[in-house]
């Protein structure tokens, strides 16, 4: 649903409630409420129109058939209402308060604002008090703009309107989660009082350890890549990680021409560069219609992070329970075709964060570069930057050795086997036998005998397969393949 210009995502397994008034004739007010929180609105639209001078008149249309393909949505109305309030009635109110009512707020430092607008009677500005769960905010620290400002209305219409906006910056950065209460309170021109309470929650951009690998845990640095491209002949797929998503697929639901898997150590690249920093297994030829997946665990430490993202084509971060997490959520995605922006996360413990970047080029340029900021001097750092500057964020390849008392699990780590692999060239596909990246095909985890019977088995973002298994010494030396 769009109100004005401004986008509001309505949630499926909510009711709304949409008032529609005009307490003069020509100001016309239009309230979204959550029916989960049915006296305070979410957010509201209003204008002027003198057009109609001789009584009033309304036109309410429902439309469930949309012209446009991208507004607009089906919906059903389970009742409505229209009355006539007597003269003198309506009086000043709440048309959008932020954090929006039993919603979310994605910011890290949430701003509350309040808008209140004049209608038959007209807000006391002096008389305004906020409250952040139960603490009155002292009044020094508000900000009372005597109108509620609508600049997105259309050219030559009215944008400011009688009443008031109440902003307050909050500096507290609230738990991952966390649920909060604000409640305004104010006096109108008949010096009656009006309060109106909300609830909101914290749902910032936020990251989860793994909980299966400690710090430590992990020998090798780098990303596990896949890349894939298809040719189709010649004809540009479409712009998008959907259709990324459909080449990656086992099996692709996209035939496929051309693959290769491998290692890196950042995700840096550019189709007019030369090796290591071209798009993985290529470097030259047609770059039309790739799409790569790459996945690592990020050693990160508690705070708030901001990395750089430049692309071209769409990419997409994800970060879940898992590396293959199917409900991983985006940590940042493409607003357009290119994107060359900062995004922030906050991370609550310093541990092993699992990620996945995927990144699809169609046609023309082909980037991609991933970098963080320090949040300091606003100095940029290629993740997993091999040189190891200071404050390097770090990639762990997620090739991992695990054990357990049983066949049936559960399996952990295991934190005593240490790791062996030799990289092999990877040879361009399209101009051999230049190597244009390395991948690991096999290697050995050498684990030192335990005490009691252990089960172990190697996991990867891609299949493994245990090849062999010896006593050596005091170890044991277990050899896998990578399929």
């Amino acid at each position: 649903a769009e109100l004005g210009t401004g986008t509001v995502v309505l949630d499926p397994t909510h009711y709304y409630r949409l008032v529609a008034s005009t307490h003069d004739g020509y100001t016309f007010l239009f309230q979204l409420f959550d029916k989960a929180n049915p006296t305070t609105p979410w957010t509201s639209v209003f204008g002027m129109d003198f057009s109609y001078s001789s009584g009033l008149c309304g036109l309410l249309v429902f439309e469930q058939t949309y012209p446009s393909s991208t507004e607009g949505a089906e919906a059903v109305f389970d009742n409505y209402l229209a009355t006539v309030p007597a003269a003198g009635t309506m009086r000043t109110t709440v048309t959008d308060v932020s954090p929006p009512p039993s919603g979310k707020s994605t910011v890290f430092y949430p701003t509350v604002t309040v808008g209140i607008l004049d209608r038959d009677t007209s807000v006391d500005t002096t008389s305004i008090l906020l409250s952040l769960d139960g603490v009155w905010i002292p009044n020094a620290s508000l900000t009372i703009d005597p109108q509620v400002h609508r600049p997105q209305n259309p050219l030559n219409a009215h944008t400011d309107f009688p009443g008031a906006t109440v902003t307050y910056s909050n500096t507290t950065l609230f738990p991952w989660g966390s649920r909060h209460t604000n409640s305004i309170v104010f006096r109108d021109s008949t010096s009656a009082w009006q309060t109106n309470a909300w609830t909101w929650t914290t749902a910032y951009p936020s990251l989860f350890a793994s909980n299966s690998l400690p710090l430590g845990s992990l020998k090798v640095r780098g990303f596990d890549f896949r890349m894939v491209q298809s040719a189709n002949g010649g004809v540009t797929l479409a712009n998008s990680l959907d259709r990324a998503r459909q080449q990656l697929a086992i099996p692709p639901l996209i035939p496929v021409d051309l693959k290769a898997t491998g290692i890196v150590q950042t995700l840096s690249w550019d189709k007019a560069s030369v090796p290591p920093n071209n798009v993985p297994g290529l470097c030259s030829g047609s770059y039309i219609n790739i799409a790569v997946e790459t996945f690592a665990y990020l050693e990160l430490t508690p705070g708030i992070h901001r990395f750089r993202v430049n692309s071209d084509d769409r990419a997409g971060l994800y970060s879940g329970a898992s590396l293959t997490d199917p409900n991983a959520q985006a940590v940042w995605e493409n607003p357009g075709n290119t994107a060359n922006t900062t995004f922030e996360f906050f991370v609550e413990a310093a541990g092993l964060y699992p990620f996945q970047c995927l990144w699809e080029e169609t046609g023309g340029g082909a980037v991609l570069y991933l970098s963080s900021v320090n949040l300091g001097d606003l100095s940029e750092v290629p993740i997993n930057d091999p040189n190891d500057p200071a404050g390097v964020v770090k990639a762990w390849y997620p090739l991992v050795c695990s054990s357990a008392a049983s066949p049936a699990g559960p399996y952990t780590v295991d934190a005593t086997a240490s790791h062996s692999f030799t990289p092999v060239p990877i040879l361009g596909a399209d101009c051999s036998p230049t190597e244009v990246g390395q991948m690991v095909t096999a290697g050995t985890f050498t684990i030192p005998i335990p005490a009691a019977t252990r089960f172990y088995r190697v996991e990867s973002p891609r299949g493994t397969r245990i090849t062999k298994f010896e006593k050596t010494g005091s170890n044991l030396v277990l050899t896998y393949q990578v399929l």
